[in-house]
């Protein structure tokens, strides 16, 4: 395999486990802080952003997955991936919209009404990074600035494949 190539698929490799590892993670940490969450309003007002959250999350980890498959057959799920991830957008958007809603119906404490909100604006970045814009161009978050600035943000890879349907 040549070095190019071998780079794109340890690149997708790190993409496709990497969100897995965060939806992971993120479920860890909510175990270990449900202690806390000391009735049913405070719990929800967790899980529902958080299961947004991890949906996104693994939708992007299986689209990563899918690149991945295409550099051995790339014709791979290309016929139905970006019908099935256009929709899927439309549901995860209506998601994110009821989140604000659930989150304000179940204030108990105000900690836990900020965690759950930064819980759900997490996920409505991730939801833009795969269905709108690419947010991720560097470690340095300067350089995202200055595209937001110049307006240079790309079309994520995603939001292309939708787009040819």
């Amino acid at each position: 395999m040549n070095s190019p190539t071998r780079k794109v698929k340890q690149t997708l490799t790190k993409l496709w486990t990497g969100e897995i590892a965060a939806a992971i993670s993120f479920w860890g940490c909510f175990l270990v802080m449900k202690v806390w969450l000391t009735d049913t309003q405070m719990f929800i007002a967790v899980i529902y952003p958080l299961s947004v959250l991890t949906l996104i999350l693994v939708q992007g980890s299986v689209y990563w997955w899918i690149l991945l498959k295409r550099l051995s057959a790339p014709q791979f799920a290309a016929k139905y991936t970006g019908k099935i991830y256009g929709v899927i957008k439309i549901a995860d958007a209506f998601l994110l919209c009821l989140g604000l809603p659930i989150i304000v119906i179940h204030h108990k404490n105000t900690a836990v009404t900020i965690l759950s909100a930064f819980i759900l604006a997490f996920a409505a970045v991730e939801w833009i990074n795969y269905y709108q814009v690419r947010l991720s161009y560097s470690y340095n978050p300067i350089i995202l600035l200055r595209h937001i600035k110049n307006g240079t943000l790309k079309r994520s890879r995603l939001a292309k494949e939708i787009e040819k349907v």
